[in-house]
This record gives C-alpha cells, sequence and structure tokens, in this order.
C-alpha cells in the first residue's frame, strides 16, 4: 500500500493504492485542508494515515475499523474547534473509547447500535480508570456519545457507512448505585466555609457561593469585570483545563454572560482581596506576576483550574466533611435560593441557565429540613 498527497479543487486528499485479492484499487480520502499555508499540516495527517493503513486498519470502504477512524476523525476536526475542545475530544477517544473498542476489532460496517449500547452500559458500571469501583455519570458517558456519533455522522458524510449506528441509542438507567449530586444547606454552607478560614480557596469558595459560578467563571473573574462604584461583577470570561490551560473571553453559552449587581458581603471581601494583591505586589516586587485576575497566589500567579478541584476536596477531607465536588457548590446556591423562597424562574435567572427545564430537572431539591418544615406545617392540618 502506499499512500501520496493529491490536490483537488484547492484542497488536499490522501490517496492510497492498494491491492485487494488480485485487483489493485485507489481510493481519495478529503483531509478538509485548503492548500493555503497547510502543506505541514496536510503530511502530518498523511503520515498518521499511513500508519493505520500499514496496521492493517483500511480495507475498502466500509471494512475500515472504528477505532482507525476515530483517530482519523481527530487529526480532522482538530483545526474546526476550540482547543479546550478538541482535547476534551482526544482524552475521551484515547483514555475510553478506543481502548475499550480496539480489542473487538469492529469495522465500520460491523459497528451494531448494540456494540454502542454496551459501550454505555459497560462505562456506567464499571468504566472507571482511577482503580476506584463504580462506573462513570451518565453526564460523562454523554461527552463519550458526542464524540461515537460525531465519528460516525462523519462516516456517514463519507459515505461509508450508510446509517449512523449510534443514533437513538439511549443512555443506561439510573439506579439507586449512581453518586448523587451534593445539595448543602445555608448553614451546613456556612460550616464549609469555616473549614477553609485562612485557606488560599476562601475567599473564591464564597463567592462562588454567592452567585453559583462554575469552576472556569469563577477562575476567569478579573478585576476589570468588576466596578466597585457601580456595584457591579460581569462574568465575561472563563479559564478551562483538559489538557492545556485556555483563557478565552466565552463562557458555556449566551445567557452565560451576565452581569450581577455586586452583594455587599462580596464586595467587602472582594475589597480586601483587592488590598492583598496591592500588598503583595510590593512584596515580591518584579517577581510579582501582575495580571488582571482576582483569584491567584500571592506572588500573582492563577490557580490551576485542577489545584481547584483537589484543592477543594482536601480541606473536605482533612476536616472531616462529607466529599463532594467543586461543582456541587453550584447546586447548593441553587438549592439555598429555593430554600429561601425564591421561585424556579428567579433561580433560573442567577445561575444563568438557557432553559428553565435545566433548573426544574436539576436543582429543585427540597433539603430535609425544609422537609422537616414542611411536614410539622402540615401537622394536625386534619381531624378524624
Amino acid at each position: 500500500m502506499t499512500a501520496v498527497l493529491k490536490i483537488k479543487g484547492d484542497r488536499y486528499y490522501a490517496v492510497l493504492n492498494y491491492k485487494e485479492g488480485t485487483e489493485y484499487k485507489q481510493k481519495w480520502i478529503s483531509l478538509g485542508l485548503p492548500v493555503k499555508n497547510n502543506k505541514r499540516k496536510a503530511e502530518g495527517m498523511l503520515d498518521e494515515i499511513k500508519r493505520e493503513y500499514a496496521d492493517g486498519y483500511e480495507t475498502p470502504a466500509g471494512d475500515m475499523m472504528f477505532t482507525a477512524y476515530i483517530k482519523q476523525w481527530l487529526i480532522k476536526k482538530k483545526p474546526c474547534v476550540e482547543l479546550s475542545t478538541w482535547e476534551g475530544y482526544q482524552i475521551y477517544a484515547e483514555r475510553h473509547i478506543i481502548p475499550y473498542f480496539e480489542p473487538l476489532r469492529l469495522s465500520l460496517r460491523d459497528l451494531k447500535p448494540k456494540h454502542i449500547q454496551e459501550y454505555y452500559q459497560y462505562k456506567y458500571t464499571s468504566g472507571r480508570l482511577d482503580n476506584k469501583p463504580g462506573g462513570l455519570s451518565i453526564p460523562s458517558i454523554k461527552k463519550h456519545s458526542i464524540v461515537i456519533k460525531e465519528v460516525l455522522d462523519d462516516a456517514v458524510l463519507a459515505e461509508l457507512i450508510v446509517r449512523n449506528p449510534a443514533n437513538g441509542i439511549k443512555m443506561p438507567a439510573k439506579n439507586i448505585s449512581t453518586r448523587e449530586k451534593t445539595f448543602l444547606t445555608a448553614d451546613k454552607a456556612n460550616l464549609l466555609l469555616k473549614a477553609f478560614e485562612g485557606h488560599p480557596l476562601q475567599a473564591l469558595v464564597y463567592v462562588t457561593l454567592y452567585y453559583g459560578l462554575r469552576r472556569s467563571e469563577v477562575l476567569g473573574l478579573r478585576w476589570s469585570a468588576i466596578d466597585f462604584d457601580r456595584n457591579t461583577l460581569s462574568i465575561n470570561h472563563t479559564v478551562v483545563k483538559n489538557r492545556t490551560i485556555v483563557k478565552k473571553d466565552t463562557v458555556k453559552s449566551q445567557t452565560s454572560f451576565h452581569t450581577y449587581l455586586l452583594i455587599d458581603d462580596v464586595k467587602d471581601v472582594l475589597l480586601q482581596e483587592y488590598r492583598k494583591k496591592k500588598e503583595n505586589a510590593q512584596k515580591f516586587s518584579s517577581a510579582y506576576k501582575n495580571t488582571d485576575y482576582v483569584f491567584t497566589w500571592e506572588d500573582g500567579t492563577l490557580f490551576r483550574p485542577d489545584y481547584i478541584t483537589r484543592g477543594f476536596q482536601r480541606v473536605l477531607k482533612h476536616n472531616g466533611l462529607p466529599m463532594m465536588r467543586f461543582h456541587d457548590l453550584r447546586h447548593s446556591t441553587a438549592s439555598i435560593l429555593y430554600d429561601k423562597g425564591w421561585d424556579i424562574k428567579d433561580i433560573q435567572s442567577w445561575l444563568r441557565h438557557s432553559s428553565i427545564d435545566v433548573t426544574s430537572d436539576i436543582y429543585t431539591h427540597i433539603t430535609e429540613d425544609r422537609k422537616s418544615r414542611m411536614a410539622t406545617e402540615l401537622n394536625s392540618t386534619f381531624k378524624i
């Protein structure tokens, strides 16, 4: 088998010449790249395709191995999406999907809906890679399904298969062993804040609880987005990480852009942080990293996203508090607002959900304290 680069209609193609039985055949594969300024990238993609085909993955259309096509799709997809998005795809594919399907040696043509259903079920029951018992959450498996569906949609467009076998596959049914979200009451949230007293993450956790911010949003909070005179705080920048830390002036969705009124308690904490920033700038002098970010180490270095996760859980463990994810602070904000009597529409607005269904389905949690009050109020209502 030989493979060479060809140009057709101002686009790069990989042209394969191979023997099938006694016949010699040729196959053109679009690399999805315009000719201008893309020769080096096209050559890299050609080398990758050569390696995949040399491994015996490619024969006639439709008989290409599913895992080989995933690798090819990753190469094509990289210039089409943001780096953080592509790295997420790469992690799901290389750490989970490919290792599962590679031993099965299923071609695109042989891949059936049952194989994908079995993969989802396996990941749900025992698909963790950290040697801990149990499987992945439904939201995690849905991210895997996005990759699988897009790969197979691409194969349909390339006329390698007639239909996408991943369409219509349901997620595994939730059962009682599924890890539930954690919802703190206001009292429990204050106990958690007390555990963070003097910790570098104290102010960050405090602001997160008040506004229900995502990790990427609170990390991306900048002084330029806070107006102490007009008492406003804007969410307009995020810091995310899969393999690379990416800082960007985008948020999860259009509704995630928002300007809040600056709550007095939060204003006091942020002013304290601003004074610390000035003091630390003098203390570290030329070694100080003078960025616009609010939550940093003493020398001005921005917290890493993975430090937020690990540092948060270390404090919980050290203080004997129930383990929870950092994102559960956002759930807790919603639950506390609900306990305070806010209606679902107001909570949706505060948390900046694009759909009220998201708020209703995920965050209308009634705490045990609220259930107890409801039972007490209902008691003696009826007589017999």
